[in-house]
């Protein structure tokens, strides 16, 4: 990556734990990253390993060394904090906690989650669900802002538009502990035009009035296999799928965004990465 590009964005990927969390800054820094994500417990598990104090320690020296910041940590793909079932509820709060305190542990700024789902319920039921679980789980004490994710609204998914994230947000408690991350990919198949100039300027002033922009606190950086409005989930590299660098480009040069991590989600991860930056570089309007 030019140094130029990392100069400009604040950008970043999803990247491996294996071997050891405290190899991921590592991982990050082979791209001259300046940020990333990664999931701080096996994603398709409810249970984790306790964090090693030696390991939480070389975590951080590593960060500072490479001089990271605004990271995140994505939250295991299991908990629907839409659920109205009692015994789900309470495992999926009970996790939820776990996946803050190990955020926070480790200094991580930033946990991203995805709303969940209304499954066998109505909408209106499963955000005020919603709503009532992330009042339970997040304490004033806590360190990490919980960054809601918006969501392609897929199947009987929640936080597909920007009112419905509002709707969430009014409920909160602690409202300086919740944020939102847009998802490119999941803002289009949503329905949203974020690919054209006019379209993309529209809908930053909807979430503008809806959220407020300073609620925007982070990006998950995605081309999408699907069209706009098809509400299908699928992540694509950038600028082979259709948003297109067109799409993109919005985004990486909104000057607005120069301090938000915009962090990489496509399908080859960290083997796909070097494509994807060089799509970037090649949209990216540099300052002189």
């Amino acid at each position: 990556m030019a140094k130029k590009l990392t100069d400009e964005l604040l950008l970043g990927g999803h990247v491996s734990t294996s071997g050891g969390i405290y190899k991921s800054p590592d991982r990050a820094n082979v791209f001259s990253f300046r940020t990333y994500q990664i999931f701080s417990k096996n994603q398709m598990q409810w249970k984790a390993k306790e964090l090693d104090n030696g390991d939480v320690e070389k975590f951080q020296d590593s960060n500072r060394q490479h001089n990271m910041n605004k990271i995140m940590v994505h939250a295991s793909y299991l908990l629907n904090m839409c659920t109205s079932k009692p015994d789900l509820r309470e495992k999926v709060m009970e996790a939820f906690s776990i996946e803050i305190a190990r955020t926070d542990r480790l200094g991580i700024d930033y946990l991203t989650f995805h709303p969940g789902s209304a499954s066998g319920i109505t909408e209106k039921e499963a955000i005020s669900n919603l709503v009532d679980n992330m009042n339970k789980v997040i304490k004033p004490e806590q360190k990490c802002t919980i960054l809601m994710e918006i969501s392609a609204g897929q199947g009987s998914t929640v936080g597909h538009t920007f009112e419905e994230l509002a709707a969430v947000m009014d409920g909160i408690q602690e409202k300086n502990k919740v944020a939102i991350c847009m998802d490119t990919c999941h803002t289009w198949a949503a329905g949203y035009d974020i690919k054209t100039p006019e379209g993309y300027g529209e809908t930053m002033d909807r979430f503008n009035s809806t959220l407020g922009i300073g609620k925007l606190k982070g990006f998950h950086l995605n081309d999408s296999k699907k069209g706009r409005g098809s509400r299908v989930d699928r992540h694509e590299q950038i600028g082979l799928g259709t948003l297109g660098l067109d799409g993109i480009s919005n985004f990486v040069n909104d000057r607005r965004f120069r301090d938000v991590p915009m962090i990489l989600e496509t399908p080859k991860g960290e083997e796909g990465y070097g494509q994807d930056i060089e799509n970037i570089s090649k949209i990216i309007r540099i300052d002189e």
